[in-house]
């Protein structure tokens, strides 16, 4: 039933956020990509539950890959941290991108161009849309930058990490009341970073009722 798939979805996504704000409070005990991961994996298993799919944590260069596996130390810069646990076997998927030092002015208009591009796809997420349309809603929001967004929006989340509708430039798919999607954009630049904010949402006949809350604003962390 739907209502036990956003219900659990939900409590997933939960879950999630808070593992994401445990992270950021022990920012500055790790020292590599895979420290990071370690810690959510114990935050996960701790709570007696299994990742949705293998963490991602990409520090710097690491970033400028979207499905980068954590091996790096961490460094200066933008590090992507993407995530999810499953609940009664449904799905969460979250993205946040924060900063490690003091990011310049050009980092930070890159940030919000990314934003603009999730707030912009999102307003497109509606029951009986074309699932093509937030898609083109976000490219059109990159701009010039558009080159660098390398992969699809979004797509269907339920018991499987990836399913229809797909939010991306070939799909034929309609967004239908009551799925369950990510929208994800994000901006790659090779061997130097990667910028990406995902947040999930249901579809309804109104918009897209998000089920994911955590400020959207660049995180800045010290590092040395």
């Amino acid at each position: 039933m739907d209502s036990d798939k956003i219900s659990s979805i939900a409590k997933a996504c939960k879950i999630t956020e808070e593992i994401f704000s445990q992270v950021v409070a022990k920012f500055s005990d790790f020292s590599s990509e895979k420290d990071v991961s370690r810690f959510i994996s114990a935050k996960t298993n701790g709570q007696g539950l299994k990742p949705a799919f293998p963490t991602i944590v990409g520090s710097g260069p690491g970033g400028s890959e979207p499905h980068h596996k954590p091996i790096l130390p961490l460094t200066n810069g933008f590090c992507v941290i993407d995530f999810g646990v499953k609940v009664n076997g449904y799905c969460s998927d979250f993205t946040r991108t924060v900063f490690l030092g003091t990011p310049a002015k050009k980092d930070l208009e890159l940030y919000s161009l990314v934003l603009d591009a999730q707030t912009a796809g999102k307003n497109l997420v509606k029951a009986a849309s074309p699932a093509i349309a937030p898609y083109e809603a976000a490219c059109t929001a990159l701009g010039s930058e558009v080159s660098h967004f390398v992969h699809g929006l979004g797509h269907g989340v339920a018991k499987r990490i990836h399913v229809k509708p797909y939010l991306k430039k070939t799909s034929a798919d309609t967004l239908k009341e009551n799925d369950v999607v990510t929208v994800e954009p994000g901006l790659y630049y090779k061997n130097e970073f990667g910028i990406r904010i995902e947040d999930v949402f249901v579809v309804t006949i109104s918009g897209a009722k998000p089920l994911t809350f955590f400020d959207r604003s660049l995180i800045v962390i010290p590092f040395q």
